[in-house]
This record gives structure tokens, C-alpha cells and sequence, in this order.
């Protein structure tokens, strides 16, 4: 390994067949979406739009802008929550054509097949190709070591999956690993990070590197990048600590880190993703998913606490937890949907949404260790909601989405008469030992303000989302002040600001809560770096210096 990485110069580009627009009127009106993203905060602008196919095309775009000094707003799905992808003027370069799945590995050591893709693959549409082995538009076009990687993956009884379950399935796999998305799964497989085994990245000035794992390690807290001119340019990692949660906020950093995870969650500050290559799994024969129903709050918690410690009879896939307010959601839209939720009653106040895996051999041990759990905390199979196989898993899914529908719903409303509204999602991950404290926490201070909120999330990681819901202008500034008041509890108890969903520009304010000013100014200087000129995803997790 070294810490030394040498950029490649990208081949010649036709840019005749790139798409460009450029008149205003075509791009706020024909293009209005490519202006926006899912958290709705921002009024975007931008000159001009490029779709770019090639990584030649973007590299020949980025070379451009930096001669020319013109800002650069790398865009995916924009799917995201914080703004990241909302160009704020100057030039959008749009993915969406950098849509092709590329090939097929196999790590014989580790057993374990990866498939690379381009950035604007869909997540959906390769979790679908890779699970059908339909993936004959990789066939015969790669190097003989990829193409005996393809046919023994098509040859394969079991089946297969990328592990990362984001909530959000058309969102991009440039997208996921610009934000390292993370979902309920991360309980058992972690975030995007760990199963990214490669990464193409086009620079500010056009040169591109390819890191793959396990190649590029910091020594001394350090990397090299030999740029195609030969000049060195010296990548200094921030000393800050992380926090020890699942966590998505601010830049990657430790003193032996691997390069590729710098690139990974720096929301595209720091390059253009070009390539993604994402390790995969072979999922189980047999799943059991639950829907177990609670009396109370304390209930569902202390069974989270008892069915996660180490010595559980029942080892997890996810654990999705949702409070009284959730409830009453799911009741109502399931009503009008005209859907029964079986064993859910009057007498339910919270739900824990969990999966796991089990063989025919250890099924019966498994059920009454579980029953055992349930039964401690006033809940029973009885009433829970089981099933066994996928399609039973995709109906709770269903239910499951009714709680985020219906905040959207809410919000879309609100926001015809209040056109300053939006939705308050906090993002907040606390380490194991606070969950109850800060559970109850948010209760207190939202409940004593009479602020409509709704909690849920992912529980297995401590990682709740309490939604405030304002129902006029000044309760959205009132949310607002509340999130800072929670993200500062969830610092001083060492937790983070944003756990899954990033910083983008939403969200600067509380990475600085974080990381305090010596952070944020560690972060700049890493960003002066890598695109001195500051010009790509201005506004992005870290403030534009004065002097830029």
C-alpha cells in the first residue's frame, strides 16, 4: 500500500451529442425539477445544464469550468434531503445519461462477487438486474477475468443483493455513495462505505483517479495525488474524532484510512463520481419479519435493548421503531387504503418492525427465544404480525411507508397556504447507552411547545427521525431552533447531527455545532486541495471561504 496515487488523463471527448441547455425559460419551466431536490428548502438557478454520457465528456466539462472559473453542481437523482444537489447558479453537470452497468467481479479470497456500474445507475434497477441475473448487457464486453467472474455469478443457484437497504430505492448509486446512504439495514451491513470496492472520480481540472480498496492508505495522515501535469498535491485528513455512531456528517477521516473513503460521503465536494463498484451478498433461504405491537413506549424500547445485546437468541437484520403519532398514521391511512394490519388495537402505542434469519434447523429455537423477549415486555406472537417470506416482507414495507406518506402529504398541503413550510426530519444518531434519554427528550420539549411531531426510524442504530410538522411560518422557525437544540443534546452525549442523510447546505450550521471552527476550517483546507478554486458544489457541507 501507498500513500501515493497517480491521476490518469481522460481520452479525447466529443461533446457534439452532449445534451446542453441553456435558455432560461426551457430550464425553469421544462427543467424545474433539475432546480430542486426532496427537501424542497431551496430556490435553485444555475446558467446552463449539461448530461454528459462519457467520463471523457464530464472530465472535458470539469477541464472547462476551471479554466474558466465557472462554479460546477454535480447532480444525481436528487433524491436527497439537504439541498446538496440545488445548483445556486453557475453550471449543473447531470448524470442521469451515465446509466450503464459495467461489469462483474469475483473475490475468490473473500468470496464475494462486486459489480461496477456508472454513477447514474438507478439503485433499484441494479438491486433487480443483480437478483434476476438479467445482466446481459454486461455479456462479452469486459476483460476475460470479468467475464468468467460473470458467468460463474450467472451460474450460481443462490441469490443475490446489495446489502444496503436505503429507504430510498431510485436513488442513484453515484447518489448512495456521494452520501454514504445508509437505511434499516445498516443494523447488520453498515452503511455504503464498507461495500465499496472501487471508485473512478473525475478532479476539478479534468484528471481522473481510479482508487480501489485496500491500494491507497494515508500515512501520516496524508495522501499524494501525482495530477497528470506532475505536479503533487499533499491531502492533509482532518484530525477531528468521529463520533462512534452510524454516522454521515462531514468528511471521512482517521490517520491510516483508506483513500476511496475519503471520496465516500463527501457529498461531491470533492470530485465527480464517475464509476461505482459495490460489493454484493447471497441473501438467506429463509426470513421471518415482525411487526410486533406494544403497550407503551418504555415497552418497545426495553425490548430493543434485551433483543440487541450480545448474548440474543435472536440475532437481526433491521430494527424500525414507531411511536404513538406513527400509529395513528398507519391506522389512518391503512383505513382509507382499505388494508387490515393484523393484531394492531386500540390498546397499541408502539411498534418495533424487525427481520430475521433463520434454517429450518433453528427456527423453533429461535421463535421461543423471541417469545420469551416479547412476552417480558406485554407483547406475544399473538399479537405481532409475522410472515415468512418476501412478499409478506413487501406488504409491512407497504405499511411501513404510510408514516413518511402521509408527513409528506401534510407538509404539501401546509405548504400551499404557507409557501415557507417544509418538513423539520431530524437525522440525529446517539451512542446505545442514551436512546432512552434522548427518546424521551425530544417528547418533552415538543409536546411542552405543542409542535405536531411524529417519531420514527431506525432503532436498531439509535437512529430515530422525529418529524416536526408546522402548520405555519413561525412554527417552521420554531422547528428549526429545535433542531439545533437536539443536535446539540446529541453531541455532548458524543452522537452525531446527521446520521444517514448528510449536511448538504441544509444542514451546515450543526456540522459546525459538531466539529466547532477548527473542524470546519480542517475540512476547507482538504477541499482547497483537491479543487483550489472552489468551484465544485459551492455551498455544499462547508461554507465558501471569504476569500473565494
Amino acid at each position: 500500500m501507498t500513500n501515493l496515487i497517480k491521476a490518469l488523463a481522460p481520452g479525447e471527448a466529443d461533446l457534439s451529442d452532449m445534451k446542453v441547455v441553456t435558455d432560461q425559460a426551457d430550464i425553469t419551466d421544462t427543467y424545474a425539477l433539475y432546480l430542486d431536490d426532496e427537501s424542497h428548502s431551496f430556490e435553485g438557478q444555475t446558467d446552463k445544464i449539461v448530461f454528459p454520457s462519457t467520463e471523457n465528456q464530464i472530465a472535458a466539462v470539469m477541464k472547462e469550468a476551471s479554466e474558466n472559473g465557472h462554479p460546477v453542481t454535480i447532480q444525481g437523482g436528487r433524491t436527497g434531503l439537504t439541498g446538496a444537489a440545488v445548483p445556486m447558479g453557475g453550471l449543473t453537470l447531470n448524470l442521469e445519461k451515465m446509466n450503464q452497468m459495467l461489469y462483474m467481479k469475483h473475490d475468490e479470497k473473500e468470496g464475494l462477487y462486486s459489480i461496477g456500474a456508472e454513477a447514474g445507475v438507478l439503485l433499484e434497477d441494479l438491486v433487480h438486474a443483480v437478483l434476476n441475473k438479467s445482466l446481459d448487457s454486461i455479456k462479452g464486453k469486459r476483460s476475460t477475468e470479468e467475464e468468467s467472474a460473470l458467468n460463474k455469478f450467472l451460474e450460481e443457484k443462490k441469490s443475490f443483493s446489495f446489502p444496503v437497504d436505503p429507504t430510498e430505492m431510485s436513488a442513484w448509486i453515484g447518489g448512495i455513495t456521494a452520501c454514504n446512504a445508509s437505511g434499516a439495514k445498516s443494523f447488520k451491513y453498515g452503511a455504503t462505505r464498507p461495500w465499496v470496492r472501487r471508485l473512478r472520480v473525475v478532479l476539478y481540472n479534468g484528471d481522473i483517479l481510479d482508487i480501489e480498496r485496500g491500494k491507497y492508505k494515508a500515512e501520516d495522515g496524508t495522501f499524494k495525488i501525482e495530477q497528470t501535469d506532475g505536479t503533487v498535491i499533499e491531502v492533509k485528513i482532518p484530525t477531528y474524532t468521529m463520533p462512534d455512531t452510524k454516522n454521515a456528517a462531514g468528511l471521512y477521516a482517521k490517520p491510516d484510512m483508506d483513500l476511496i473513503d475519503l471520496f465516500i460521503g463527501s457529498e461531491g465536494i470533492l470530485g465527480t463520481i464517475t464509476i461505482v463498484e459495490l460489493g454484493l451478498i447471497s441473501l438467506p433461504e429463509n426470513i421471518m419479519t415482525v411487526m410486533a405491537f406494544f403497550p407503551s413506549e418504555e415497552d418497545a424500547v426495553n425490548f430493543v435493548y434485551d433483543i440487541r445485546a450480545p448474548d440474543t437468541p435472536v440475532k437481526m437484520s433491521f430494527l424500525e421503531y414507531f411511536g404513538p403519532n406513527a400509529i395513528t398514521m398507519i391506522k389512518d391511512k391503512a383505513a382509507s387504503a382499505g388494508i387490515k394490519v393484523p393484531a394492531l388495537t386500540d390498546q397499541t402505542n408502539a411498534i418495533v418492525f424487525f427481520e430475521f434469519e433463520y434454517t429450518e434447523e433453528n427456527m423453533e429455537e429461535k421463535v421461543m427465544g423471541l417469545e420469551m423477549i416479547l412476552n417480558k415486555y406485554n407483547s406475544s406472537s399473538e399479537s405481532s404480525w409475522a410472515g415468512l417470506d418476501r412478499s409478506e416482507l413487501a406488504k409491512m414495507k407497504t405499511v411501513r411507508h404510510f408514516v413518511p406518506e402521509t408527513v409528506n402529504g401534510l407538509i404539501a398541503q401546509r405548504k400551499a397556504e404557507f409557501p415557507k413550510i417544509h418538513k423539520i426530519g431530524t437525522d440525529m444518531a446517539i451512542p446505545d447507552e442514551f436512546l432512552r434519554d434522548y427518546l424521551k427528550f425530544y417528547r418533552e420539549v415538543l409536546n411542552e411547545q405543542g409542535m405536531e411531531f411524529v417519531i420514527f426510524g431506525h432503532i436498531g442504530d439509535n437512529h430515530l427521525h422525529c418529524n416536526m410538522l408546522p402548520r405555519n411560518n413561525e412554527e417552521v422557525d420554531q422547528g428549526m431552533d429545535n433542531y439545533m437544540t437536539f443536535a446539540k443534546r446529541a453531541i455532548e452525549v458524543g452522537g452525531t447531527v446527521a446520521a444517514e442523510h448528510g449536511i448538504g447546505k441544509l444542514k451546515r450550521p450543526f456540522l459546525e455545532a459538531m466539529y466547532g471552527d477548527a473542524g470546519i476550517e480542517e475540512m476547507q483546507a482538504l477541499k482547497r486541495s483537491l479543487d483550489p478554486q472552489w468551484l465544485i458544489n459551492r455551498g455544499t457541507m462547508i461554507a465558501v471561504p471569504a476569500d473565494k
